[in-house]
């Protein structure tokens, strides 16, 4: 044979090896990254099945004690039970914020958690400040009834867990999977438990109109070089308006967090903080949540309209003032841990979707005059512009902030025409 031909053959066979080896290695290397990939969602689906079976777990327990307040007399053991109620309602809803939903579309369940939660620390005050605590034992029973309902509703999610059955399998193209979403929340007829206006919003998503659209790439830079959180993407929601999802650690806690597809702007980051003892006071929380909300990309305008501080947290209810007019309609909520003023969290789902330039009307009533418009039973302490959320459009009004038989309210009359837009009243908060 010769020489050439015996190179050929030799050179023939080191390449058919080098491709076997090349094959060999590229399978392995896959073999590894599907291995990665399942441990991966064995992991996501382990955290999603945890917070499901703790929610059931908190929920059924509050189940149990509002049971036992509806037949409770006890002053000592109504207040003992009230104050299981508000934790336990207050952890189920800070569980079930950490299934995969649209946090967007999805307020139901978490907002009716808090409120129970709120409800029952109100209930506690009331009855420690020697109130009649009747106009709260009268909803009791309601109460009941819904987390009764919210109960049966977590047991059928769980009753698919096991076997083969993954939750993050079954997230539908909203972002989210059915545990029983529906309306949850209780009627409070014209309550304020976080600001006026807090649970109104556009969801037309104005504000991001012509915005650019922002890779995901550039949407977790945003995220980590805004608030310093890292982690991963766990996909895209598509509520009303589209959402890049992330979960990771923000300042050592545990974190998730939702930015706009166009304008790439923060629209929730939710932090595990636990809280502590003692407060920083209203003061500086207003500071550090000015400060925290500049850092995050919001507008240098932004001003505290509310403050609320319970359970080792404070929340700070921030809107843009621009000329005198506070808008109602992009707010912005930072939440910190009372003892230090750590970022514990920050909503601005209002501000993503409705801020931007507006044309406001020009020819208004004389300021004066405003008090005129409300009812003579009311003692008016101050009057001021404010832009509100009305059905599915906005209207620019004055806001009388007032007094009546020590009930504190909020009446909004149409800045143009003098007549009542709507009326608020004040529970168990502190206005700016």
């Amino acid at each position: 044979m010769k020489t050439s031909m015996k190179i050929f053959i030799a050179v023939t066979v080191f390449v058919i090896l080098g491709l076997i080896a090349a094959v060999i290695a590229l399978g392995v290397g896959m073999h590894g990254l599907r291995m990665k990939a399942d441990e991966s969602a064995r992991r996501v689906d382990y955290m999603y099945e945890t917070a499901l079976c703790e929610s059931l777990d908190t929920v059924t327990e509050t189940e149990n004690n509002l049971a036992k307040m509806l037949v409770s007399v006890g002053e000592e053991e109504n207040i003992s039970l009230a104050s299981d109620i508000r934790v336990s309602a207050g952890s189920a809803a800070a569980r079930v914020a950490t299934l995969p939903v649209d946090v967007y579309s999805y307020s139901g369940l978490e907002k009716f958690l808090n409120q129970v939660s709120d409800f029952m620390s109100g209930y506690i005050r009331a009855v420690e400040a020697g109130e009649d605590p009747e106009k709260y034992a009268d909803q009791f029973e309601s109460l009941y009834k819904t987390v009764s309902a919210v109960r049966k509703k977590l047991e059928e999610a769980t009753g698919k867990l096991g076997g083969e059955y993954s939750i993050a399998s079954d997230v539908d193209e909203t972002g989210s999977f059915n545990i029983g979403e529906g309306d949850f929340n209780v009627e409070y007829p014209g309550i304020i438990y976080d600001g006026p206006f807090s649970d109104s919003r556009d969801t037309s998503w104005k504000g991001l109109k012509g915005l650019p659209e922002v890779s995901e790439e550039e949407a977790a830079k945003e995220l980590a070089d805004r608030t310093g959180m890292q982690g991963r993407s766990c996909g895209r929601s598509t509520g009303d308006a589209e959402m890049y999802l992330f979960e990771g650690s923000c300042d050592g806690c545990e974190a998730y967090a939702s930015v706009t597809v166009y304008g790439g702007k923060i629209a929730v980051l939710s932090m595990c903080r636990e809280p502590g003892e003692g407060s920083i006071g209203q003061i500086k929380a207003q500071d550090k949540a000015l400060d925290y909300a500049l850092r995050a990309g919001y507008s240098d305008t932004l001003t505290p309209v509310w403050y609320n501080e319970a359970d080792g947290y404070i929340i700070v209810t921030l809107a843009p003032e621009i000329r005198e007019t506070v808008y109602y309609t992009d707010l912005v909520k930072i939440k910190l841990r009372a003892s230090d003023g750590a970022l514990a969290g920050m909503e601005a789902y209002s501000y993503c979707a409705n801020h931007r330039k507006r044309d406001l009307p020009v020819s208004l009533m004389d300021k004066d005059a405003v008090r005129s418009c409300v009812s003579p039973k009311l003692s008016v302490e101050h009057v001021r512009l404010a832009l509100i959320p009305k059905g599915s459009g906005e209207k620019l009004c004055y806001e009388v902030s007032s007094e009546y038989n020590g009930l504190d309210y909020f009446v909004y009359v149409d800045a143009v025409t003098g007549k009542q837009v709507d009326i608020l009243r004040i529970l168990d908060g502190e206005v700016i």
